[in-house]
C-alpha cells in the first residue's frame, strides 16, 4: 500500500493509469496482498476497480487529502509549495477562530493540560517528540474550544500540523523559537482574554509560514548541490 500510495502522490503512477493486476514485481507479495492493498487505496480515494478494466488511478481532486497516510506520502514524495500554503491556509482559517473560543471556554483541567503539554515541549530532545508535544498541544487547543463539530475536525488538522511540522520543523532552532508563542496562548487562554488569545495563534501561525519558506529554500539548496541530481517536488512556486 506504501508503495503504490506514494508512487501515485509523486507522480510516477499518473491519473487514468492503469495498476498491473500483480502490483509491482519488485514487491514480491502475492495477489492477494496486492488486492486488500488496492482496497485501502480505493477507500481513500487514490484508486478505483472496474470489471473488464482494471484498478486505475483517480484524478488528484478525488483523493482524501486530509487522510494521515495520504499527508505521509506526500511528505514523502515532497509537497509543491501550492500544498504547504494549502495546509497553512486550513490551520489559519481554524486555530485562530479555537483559540478565541478556547479563551472563553477552557476549563482548568484544560489548561493544566495546555500547561503539561508545553511543558513536554520544552523538554523534548528529539524531532519526533517535538512533534508528538505540539500536536498534543494544539488538540487540546482545539478541544477546549467545546465546538462538537470542531472537535470531530481534530483528527484531520493534527494530520495537516504533523506534516507541516515534519517538513519545516527540523533544526531544533523553529522548536526554540516557537515555545514563547505558545506560551502566549495559554496565558491568553489563563486570562479568558479572546483577542489575545486570537493574536497569539496568528503570531504562531506566521512564524510557520517564515519556517515553511526557509525549509523550501533548504530543498532548493540541495536541489542546486552537484552531489544531488534528484529533483523535488516541494521545489514548485505559486504564481
Amino acid at each position: 500500500m506504501h508503495e503504490i500510495g506514494v508512487r501515485i502522490v509523486d507522480g510516477q503512477l499518473k491519473p487514468g493509469e492503469t495498476l498491473p493486476d500483480d502490483g509491482f514485481g519488485e514487491a514480491e507479495v502475492s495477489r492477494t496482498v496486492v488486492r486488500e492493498a488496492i482496497k485501502v487505496l480505493a477507500a481513500k480515494g487514490l484508486v478505483e476497480s472496474r470489471p473488464k478494466v482494471g484498478t486505475r488511478v483517480r484524478p488528484r481532486r478525488d483523493w482524501n487529502l486530509l487522510d494521515p497516510d495520504v499527508l505521509a506520502w506526500q511528505l514523502e514524495a515532497g509537497p509543491t509549495l501550492e500544498f504547504l500554503e494549502d495546509a497553512l491556509e486550513l490551520r489559519q482559517l481554524i486555530e485562530p477562530a479555537a483559540a478565541r473560543l478556547a479563551a472563553g471556554r477552557a476549563t482548568d483541567e484544560e489548561i493544566a493540560a495546555l500547561q503539561e503539554a508545553f511543558t513536554a515541549m520544552c523538554e523534548a530532545r528529539d524531532l519526533e517528540a517535538s512533534i508528538d508535544a505540539d500536536v498534543g498541544f494544539h488538540s487540546i487547543l482545539l478541544q477546549a474550544a467545546h465546538n462538537e463539530l470542531l472537535e470531530h475536525l481534530t483528527s484531520i488538522v493534527t494530520a495537516v500540523l504533523r506534516m507541516l511540522f515534519a517538513f519545516s520543523s527540523r533544526p531544533p532552532r523553529t522548536f526554540t523559537r516557537a515555545l514563547p508563542l505558545h506560551e502566549a496562548i495559554i496565558e491568553a487562554v489563563q486570562s479568558h482574554d479572546p483577542d489575545a488569545a486570537e493574536a497569539a495563534a496568528l503570531r504562531l501561525l506566521d512564524d510557520t509560514a517564515k519556517n515553511i519558506k526557509r525549509a523550501l529554500r533548504e530543498v532548493a539548496r540541495r536541489e542546486a548541490s552537484p552531489s544531488d541530481g534528484r529533483r523535488r517536488r516541494a521545489s514548485g512556486t505559486r504564481a
